[in-house]
């Protein structure tokens, strides 16, 4: 016997469309009953009457004003972050070079629970061009794609890449 999967999609469609056929006649010749569907009608009014009466609740213009207050001081946040209080200056290296405390954090290229299990990371400074940013998804003016861009990058054991840290 043919199941439907068996059946070439031509023929498929058109006992599909036959059988949308009979259906749409079938329903033609039914109708709901005149007492009920006056009764629906009439509820359907009364409803809508209450509707228009009612209009908008007392309050309704409060959650759209929430939601943009929130998106506001959101992108505001994130824009411009808290200030910390200024630390003194630790006694380091010179005023052309630069501290490693003062590069900023590492950005995380596997897990966090990866790295924590490290036994023996490495740091190694490298120079990369700044273009490779862009491929990470970073923003890299066009006219600056080809200058170098000092990094650190923290190693495994094994060589493989953990963390990143831009200096530059």
């Amino acid at each position: 016997m043919n199941t439907p999967h068996d059946l070439h999609p031509a023929v498929r469609d058109a006992r599909l469309t036959d059988r949308l056929d009979e259906l749409r006649t079938a329903l033609a010749a039914v109708q709901a009953p005149g007492p009920l569907e006056a009764g629906l009608v009439d509820e359907f009014r009364v409803l809508a009457a209450r509707r228009r009466r009612a209009g908008r609740p007392r309050l309704w213009w409060m959650p759209p004003l929430a939601m943009v207050a929130t998106v506001a001081v959101v992108g505001w946040m994130v824009r411009n972050p808290a200030l910390q209080p200024a630390a003194p200056p630790a006694p380091g290296p010179a005023a052309g070079e630069a501290a490693a405390d003062d590069a900023g954090p590492f950005l995380a290229l596997k897990s966090l629970e990866r790295i924590a299990l490290e036994p023996q990371a490495t740091v190694v400074t490298t120079e990369f061009p700044r273009a490779l940013l862009a491929q990470w998804g970073l923003p890299v003016a066009p006219e600056r794609a080809a200058e170098p861009v000092r990094a650190e990058m923290l190693y495994s054991a094994e060589g493989e890449p953990l963390a990143l840290r831009l200096l530059n």
